[in-house]
């Protein structure tokens, strides 16, 4: 990657964000099984092209601390270690950054968002954790429970004492039980994804299926029934029809459609510039 440094921060600052490809050739990670299939065929694609400032990786070095201190913190366990299984022609790889042996126990640290917690958004957590947990049985281990500890970035202690349903602490623990059910769920989604993934390694960029809905953090298009006079909406429908047939109960003038978006391509894809999808999307605006 081109390493850009707008602010002209320190050295040290751009020293700290790891900017190395995150798989080898061949190989894919648990948390690179979680992304669209074309982000990560054309990131490993146009690696060397891809411009990323140090002013937006703050996240990134927090996160690369977090999981540092915990490494160093004298804890007993199985610590950052590495595992990888075959699938079709590839490997399959994860490092796990904390094994409870004795009790079965699979930790990970993460930094995260209040909006994570408050939403109940935790699908693509459980996955990794659950490929995990998947790869460690591979290699003779078995996870019995998997648990999430979460340092949340943005938390607010007045909004905690105001709202019961934002998170109470500025910590947040995510913990799920493994299941035979589990484990044989998630094989057929890494053997699928697999399967994908080296499918679209001889396709053309230009050619390249676009991530789902889901990867893209796509919002679907709204129908807003809006007043003359007022900035906001009145009330938001699913449906132009919907919108229309309340309008006038409403008290509504005219409608306004707001656009479908992806925000995951916009602003927080790299290789965004060279997908086929994202230069679509924005050419439609």
């Amino acid at each position: 990657m081109k390493v850009l440094n707008s602010m002209n921060l320190p050295q040290a600052f751009v020293n700290a964000v790891n900017l190395e490809k995150h798989n080898e050739k061949g190989c894919y990670s648990a948390t690179t099984l979680l992304k669209g299939s074309a982000s990560t065929i054309l990131t490993d694609r146009h690696f060397d092209e891809i411009e990323v400032d140090v002013a937006d990786c703050v996240w990134q070095i927090w996160g690369t601390a977090v999981h540092k201190i915990f490494e160093d913190s004298g804890i007993d366990g199985l610590k950052e270690a590495r595992f990888e299984v075959p699938v079709s022609h590839s490997k399959v790889t994860g490092r796990v950054d904390l094994f409870d042996e004795k009790n079965g126990v699979l930790y990970d640290w993460k930094t995260a968002s209040t909006y994570k917690c408050t939403f109940n958004d935790f699908s693509d957590w459980k996955k990794q954790g659950l490929i995990y947990a998947w790869l460690m049985k591979q290699n003779g281990l078995e996870v019995k429970e998997c648990r999430f500890i979460a340092l949340l970035k943005d938390h607010s202690k007045s909004k905690a004492k105001t709202d019961s349903s934002y998170p109470q602490m500025p910590v947040y623990n995510y913990e799920f039980e493994v299941t035979e059910t589990d484990l044989a769920e998630i094989e057929n989604f890494i053997k699928t994804r697999i399967a994908e993934l080296e499918k679209a390694e001889l396709i053309p960029d230009e050619e390249l299926a676009p991530c789902s809905e889901e990867e893209r953090w796509q919002s679907p298009a709204k129908f807003a029934v809006m007043k003359e006079g007022r900035k906001t909406a009145i009330k938001l429908f699913d449906s132009k029809e919907e919108a229309e047939s309340n309008m006038k109960a409403l008290g509504g003038t005219y409608i306004e459609e707001r656009k479908a978006e992806a925000r995951r391509c916009s602003e927080y894809c790299n290789c965004n510039i060279f997908c086929p999808f994202y230069k679509k999307m924005v050419e439609g605006k």
